[in-house]
């Protein structure tokens, strides 16, 4: 044994989920009182200057969150709790579970790396019992940094590597994801897999192998 791990790591956002995960945040915030009309007429312009290269996904998600601070840790706690058991976890693709499953009882190092925000992906890693969860951070404030995209999911995966005296076994490992700022992390492991992929991912990776997974 050379002591090397296979790996297996999921995206979540389009990948274990249909859609985007805060957009449902803010909507249960919004339902709440906690976000106000204005707030997300604020947050739709925020998100098109990001498309137009104005801000960037930590400015844009900075702004999304900004209600935060006005919370108490009861609302926070509450409001993230409520949301993974109401949205989230209803909402994970069955086949997603169960591959998630399978690689777990195959012995894989199993790690979750999203671009969204910790204060309710690690209510997500949890459930799963993930072995590692790399995402966006939050500050009390609501203010994100570290936005877990592209290259920079690549670079966390090998620093919690590293912390952690893992050496990965790239070639037996297992990467899913959906979208073009997945391909970095897709092309580490030998068995990538698009995920019901977005435009810019198939035309990036055409020869990738691609999956449908469903809500039912």
């Amino acid at each position: 044994m050379d002591g090397k791990r296979a790996l297996a790591c999921f995206d979540f956002d389009g990948t274990m989920i249909r859609g985007d995960s805060i957009t449902a945040y803010l909507r249960l915030a919004r339902r709440r009182g906690y976000l106000s009309p204005a707030g997300m007429i604020g947050v739709g312009v925020h998100t098109g200057a990001y498309f137009l290269n104005l801000e960037t996904g930590d400015q844009v998600k900075t702004h999304a969150l900004r209600f935060l601070s006005r919370l108490t840790d009861r609302q926070r706690r509450a409001l993230d709790e409520d949301f993974v058991r109401q949205e989230l976890i209803p909402r994970i693709y069955p086949d997603a579970l169960a591959q998630w499953k399978k690689h777990q009882a195959d012995g894989c190092v199993m790690l979750l790396v999203s671009a969204s925000t910790e204060n309710y992906m690690r209510l997500i890693a949890d459930y799963l019992r993930a072995d590692c969860l790399l995402c966006s951070r939050v500050s009390r404030d609501g203010v994100v940094t570290g936005n877990c995209k592209g290259d920079e999911k690549v670079r966390r995966i090998n620093a919690w590597l590293r912390v952690h005296a893992i050496q990965p076994d790239w070639p037996a490992s297992f990467a899913y994801g959906d979208s073009f700022g997945d391909l970095p992390m897709l092309r580490l492991a030998g068995t990538p897999v698009q995920v019901n992929p977005k435009k810019k991912l198939r035309r990036a990776a055409p020869d990738m192998a691609q999956v449908r997974w469903s809500e039912k």
